[in-house]
């Protein structure tokens, strides 16, 4: 039987800009895990008995690299830009406060969502920072493409950030 947690999450990537449905369990744990604020899993190292709960973290790490490479792709493709001005483009869409202002912009409810700490609430409200935000994004997105491949990953980035 699926957790509350389990649910939420299936529920938010039904929606655009996701559109997933049907996830398998081990789909569905990887998704799970890019959900996951380290702070949610400290705490819950700290339970009795203890839970391991993997946070984001390594998926942050590969989403980063996936991101990174599908933008430099697009402004490579898609665009005349010369090299000094390409690097400034692929800063201006993968920077933390640019790509939290972009998820934001585009309805993508990561806050209510995920899942963090009790540092990261104020009574029954979460505070998520925007590099929490885009951290969160980012394991996502390696979530994606270790799901569904990079097409579908590229698909995740340009409904998103481009």
């Amino acid at each position: 039987m699926e957790s509350d947690f389990e649910k939420s999450v299936r529920e938010f990537l039904a929606r655009p800009p996701f559109g997933l449905r049907g996830l398998k369990a081990e789909q569905l744990a990887l998704f799970c895990e890019a959900l996951t604020h380290d702070s949610f899993t400290n705490e819950a190292a700290d339970m009795d008995p203890p839970r391991n709960v993997p946070s984001y973290e390594r998926l942050e790490f590969l989403g980063d690299a996936v991101l990174e490479f599908l933008v430099c792709e697009h402004v490579y493709k898609e665009t005349d830009i010369v090299e000094g001005p390409m690097t400034d483009y692929k800063q201006d869409k993968v920077a933390n406060h640019m790509l939290s202002q972009r998820i934001v912009e585009r309805g993508v409810d990561i806050d209510s969502v995920m899942r963090v700490g009790n540092g990261h609430r104020k009574g029954n409200m979460k505070v998520i920072e925007e590099n929490m935000r885009a951290d969160c994004f980012e394991a996502l997105v390696a979530a994606t493409y270790l799901c569904f491949g990079l097409d579908e990953a590229r698909r995740l980035v340009h409904s998103v950030v481009l």
